[in-house]
């Protein structure tokens, strides 16, 4: 987004990030609950989805898949962003909410939803509805400014499709949380970058400046 871009109205009610980080800690702190407790008590699986090898060659291979897949997703989004004005509004939106957060603070809430979907969609949803319709309400679970279908969830109905597939194929969530916190560290990074530009072209006159 260039700095001269204008912010949508509705984001001068963006939450503050300690307000932010908490309700995420709710929320997604809830989501890890219930997929650890499907996982353990539904599939009888939370053991194998959280095994680390003990191999180095298994272990890297696990890593490998997750990196691989973050790159895939990140260069996705890359031309969702170029291709779709509804995706770059929608960065402009989620540029002013997240955006005051330090590094520290991105870094938590791209951990700590990556560990809350993972666990609560491919963990516990994907075996029981499986890897197709799981996608699909992952996708609606990111509801754009257009409404529950846009480019932003069809961005991410083919990042569940690709999540989905990495538990399928493994066995274990590691590949799954790996890719999603790299995409959303990376995109969350950004987009602080992107609002500390914003906030020096504001000069004076703009908004308070991020800590």
């Amino acid at each position: 987004m260039s700095q001269d871009q204008k912010l949508p109205e509705d984001t001068a009610l963006a939450l503050s990030p300690a307000v932010l980080i908490r309700k995420s800690t709710m929320i997604y702190g809830a989501m890890m609950l219930v997929g650890l407790l499907l996982l353990r008590f539904g599939h009888k699986k939370l053991s194998p989805a959280f095994a680390v090898p003990t191999a180095p060659l298994d272990l890297g291979r696990l890593v490998a898949i997750g990196l691989i897949g973050a790159l895939l997703l990140l260069i996705l989004s890359y031309f969702f962003e170029d291709w779709f004005p509804s995706f770059r509004s929608l960065k402009a939106v989620i540029m002013r909410l997240l955006g005051p957060c330090s590094v520290a603070g991105a870094l938590y809430l791209a951990l700590i939803t990556a560990f809350g979907e993972e666990l609560f969609f491919r963990g516990g949803i994907q075996p029981f509805a499986g890897l197709f319709l799981t996608s699909v309400l992952f996708g609606l679970l990111h509801v754009g400014q257009d409404g529950p279908v846009s480019a932003w969830s069809i961005w991410a109905w083919v990042a569940g499709l690709l999540l989905g597939w990495m538990y399928d194929a493994t066995g274990s969530l590691w590949p799954s949380i790996i890719t999603h916190f790299g995409v959303n560290a990376v995109s969350l990074l950004s987009v602080r970058r992107a609002y500390r530009g914003w906030v020096e072209h504001a000069g004076p006159g703009g908004p308070e400046r991020p800590t």
